[in-house]
């Protein structure tokens, strides 16, 4: 289906592990990263200059997922790749949206939300 370098940022190895399963059995050729906290995420971003796709919990320890995109996308010298927010708070979604993520999903994810969110900003971007 999609070529994706998908950078997994979440604070629960669970979650991290259950997008992961989920990227593998319905994308083509997906690689993965994972950070459990934002700091660890924009270190991985200076590293890797060819991610295509940033799923973010918002609520992590750290450096949390608003703090992220701030920092992430306040940096010229980084490559931007479109970042899904996640969260089980809905609360979040304004300042989500208002710090530059892509869209917004709650938890628990499911498998057709993951990838309607990442199909839709798939189209979006090609």
């Amino acid at each position: 289906m999609v070529e994706f370098k998908v950078l997994m940022v979440d604070d629960d190895y669970i979650n991290r592990k259950l997008l992961s399963s989920i990227l593998y059995k319905e994308l083509y050729k997906v690689q993965t990263l994972e950070a459990s906290n934002g700091r660890e995420a924009l270190n991985i971003c200076q590293k890797e200059n060819d991610i295509n796709l940033i799923l973010l919990d918002i609520e992590m320890p750290i450096l949390n997922g608003i703090e992220f995109l701030q920092e992430y996308l306040g940096n010229p010298l980084l490559k931007h790749a479109p970042v899904i927010a996640i969260s089980s708070n809905d609360l979040f979604k304004k300042d989500a949206f208002n710090a530059g993520a892509h869209d917004f999903l709650i938890n628990p994810i499911t498998e057709e939300k993951l990838l309607s969110s990442i199909l839709k900003l798939y189209n979006t971007i090609h």
